[in-house]
Parts: structure tokens; sequence; C-alpha cells
């Protein structure tokens, strides 16, 4: 990322860190964006918290903004020093009502950007929401992934097949549970082992 030469594989971690710190400074970077980051915390928690206290103190102090999936907010939780600096944000569920219309432009616009014609079936967004479980990157997965089979087919139209597809492929599940073929398709238990959809938090650094 600050094209920064490792000069050897076996450097500690915290000794990374610190030239990174030092990397950031020199090239006056005052913010980073670190997507997906519950998988961050995956190898040593603790020394990821104190390597992110460091970036945000001192002279040269880094605004710091990770975002990924509810996971994250625990891990922020976890630190009290570490809470005081981040806000967390839980960003809102997709709704037919308030976002059918701009998803429904989404996607037109792939579909132009490939050449085919864009689907027809007015309870389509409705369905590719739940099959997303009202998250927007999961709906923009779902979507490519459609697109991905109407072009390997050859197909001129996007049709609710092949979102039926991908959903399939992305959920392993039987044409019962796919929620592109069931009539009733908000009935059908997207994650049946969770008590709550699952929702995506961003945490930024407090100013």
């Amino acid at each position: 990322m600050a094209g920064y030469p490792v000069e050897s594989k076996r450097q500690e971690a915290w000794s990374l860190f610190q030239d990174l710190r030092y990397r950031l400074a020199e090239l006056e970077i005052s913010v980073i964006w670190i997507d997906e980051a519950q998988d961050l915390f995956c190898a040593d928690r603790n020394l990821i918290l104190r390597a992110l206290k460091s970036l945000m103190q001192g002279e040269h102090a880094i605004t710091i903004i990770v975002s990924g999936t509810k996971d994250l907010a625990t891990v922020i939780r976890s630190d009290q020093q570490v809470k005081r600096r981040f806000t967390s944000i839980v960003l809102p569920e997709l709704t037919e009502q308030s976002d059918g219309e701009n998803f429904c432009q989404i996607i037109e616009h792939y579909c132009q950007r490939v050449g085919v014609h864009a689907p027809m079936e007015t309870d389509l967004v409705g369905r590719v929401f739940h099959g997303a479980r009202y998250c927007f990157g999961r709906a923009v997965e779902l979507l490519l992934l459609a697109l991905e089979f109407a072009i390997e087919n050859e197909d001129s139209h996007l049709e609710i097949g092949h979102f039926a597809s991908a959903y399939a492929m992305q959920e392993s599940c039987s044409a019962s549970e796919n929620v592109f073929f069931v009539e009733h398709y908000w009935l059908i238990e997207t994650d049946p082992e969770e008590d709550q959809k699952p929702r995506r938090s961003t945490v930024k650094r407090k100013r």
C-alpha cells in the first residue's frame, strides 16, 4: 500500500507496524480505511488493537476507519481505550420501499454494461433483498453472479432464473428454499441459525 520494502520476512509484527507508522508519516497519509477488518483480528487481537491505538496517537496521528461484519463492533468494544477512540455506525438494512427504485437503476446500469436487457419481474428486487439479508453488498454480489449466468448462457435478457441459479450456488439450497422460486419468499428464513440478520458495521475514529 505504502510502497515500503520489507527487508526481512522474519521481522516482528510490532516492528512492521512501526515501519508502517514511519512510512505513513513520510507520505503525509492521514486517513486509512480497512475493509473486512474482522479478518484482521484473527491472528492476535490484542496486538492489532495496540497497533491501532499507536497509529492514532502522537504527532502524526492517523484517522482510521474500519468496516466489516457485526463481529467487528464486538472486537472494538473489547478494549475500552480503543472503544473511546471510535464511533460505531451500523449501516441500515435495505428496504424495498426506500431503496427499491435505486437498486432497479443499478440493475439496469449493470445490464447495459454487459449488453443484456434488464429483468421485467416486478417482485425481483424484494426477492434479491431478502436473499441478500437486506445487505447492499450481498445484493450487488447476487446481481453480479446472476449476470455471469446470463452471459455464460448467452441469454439476451437477465431473468429471475439467473438469480435463482446464483442464489442456489451461494446458499447450496434446494428449490423449496430458494427465494427466487418460492411464491411467499419472505417466509423463508435465510439465516435459520441466527436470531438476527447480519449487519455490516463501520467504525471510525472520533475527532
